[in-house]
């Protein structure tokens, strides 16, 4: 607190939990924030299988899973059910017990539906050990087979380590819905993750969840951050109003920038309020449509409120009119 509401400070940049996103927010400095992470993956029942379990292991193995991108959730497609499970089992995945669910479950997230700090990052053979029970040192992830989300599973939030949630739901609408769920119980406004080879699934997935990412047939870290994706390269993830963050934005050196704009007036002689203002040409030339037909008015009539309801409204119809928009 101290240190953000220091003098020196002129800018502060949150990427954490909520509760240091709003002390930013609340420190009377300027503050850009990012919120969390619980980012689910959809394997959809055209994907390739393969290609998606090593996506999951790559980034979610990536760091231990530290970065907030990296996958959550596995929702599956119930056809691929089988056929996930023995990837990544090949992969070196172990599927926890209901007593070790449990275990892991009191070990890792607190009361308060936080992750225990002690455990954050640190591998999936640590994680079962300081949990009470044991694992091949080679495991790459803990998976905890759910049947649902929020306060009674508490697997199902977001976890910074290699320990996932695995669900399994019939076709890609309760799969959708299944996302969303989990997107809700902490991850709004981040990233979601979707293996599939249907474009038109895709498209739904990309235009209906509440998030800024949609990594398509990718890994969830590497892909959010930039890697193979084309999106600005940065370990700080905007959630957007959705989640509570100022951004929606990969943040990025620009987002630090301040820029100074000079700015020279082109309409030489045309003054607001002076003496023969052309106000219905200096209109035209700033939005850049010819053919406004505005009204008559006076000048003493601009700026002054001067259209009703009507005018205002018969405008805004014409120029869509004109652009062919309704």
């Amino acid at each position: 607190q101290e240190l953000m509401r220091s003098e020196g400070i002129d800018l502060i940049l949150a990427t954490g939990g909520i509760a240091m996103v709003r002390a930013a927010y609340s420190s009377g400095k300027p503050a850009i924030g990012v919120g969390p992470g619980n980012v689910p993956v959809f394997i959809e029942r055209t994907a390739d299988v393969e290609k998606a379990v090593e996506c999951i292991i790559s980034s979610k193995t990536f760091d231990n899973g530290i970065i907030c991108s990296s996958e959550q959730s596995i929702v599956v497609d119930r056809p691929l059910e089988d056929s996930v499970v023995k990837e990544l089992e090949k992969r070196k995945a172990y599927f926890m017990t209901e007593d070790e669910i449990d275990r892991v479950s009191r070990t890792m997230i607190q009361s308060d539906g936080g992750m225990n700090p002690e455990l954050v990052g640190k591998s999936a053979e640590f994680i079962a050990r300081a949990s009470g029970f044991n694992v091949p040192d080679d495991t790459t992830l803990l998976v905890a087979r759910l049947a649902g989300v929020g306060r009674d599973y508490p697997l199902s939030c977001e976890k910074i380590a290699p320990v996932v949630a695995f669900y399994v739901e019939d076709g890609w609408v309760k799969g959708c819905e299944r996302c969303i769920e989990i997107l809700e119980y902490g991850g709004l406004g981040h990233t979601l993750v979707i293996h599939s080879k249907d474009a038109d699934v895709i498209m739904e997935f990309g235009i209906k969840k509440p998030v800024f990412r949609v990594i398509v047939n990718g890994p969830g870290s590497q892909g959010a951050i930039g890697m193979g994706t084309g999106l600005p390269p940065a370990m700080t993830l905007g959630c957007g109003t959705w989640g509570g963050s100022a951004t929606s934005d990969n943040i990025t050196p620009e987002h630090l920038l301040q820029v100074k704009r000079l700015a020279f007036n082109q309409l030489e002689g045309w003054f607001p309020f002076a003496e023969g203002y052309r106000y219905k040409e200096a209109v035209r030339v700033k939005s850049g449509v010819d053919n406004i037909k505005l009204p008559n008015k006076s000048k003493e009539d601009v700026g002054r409120g001067g259209y009703d309801r009507e005018e205002i409204e018969n405008i805004v119809r014409r120029v869509l009119r004109e652009r062919g928009l309704i």
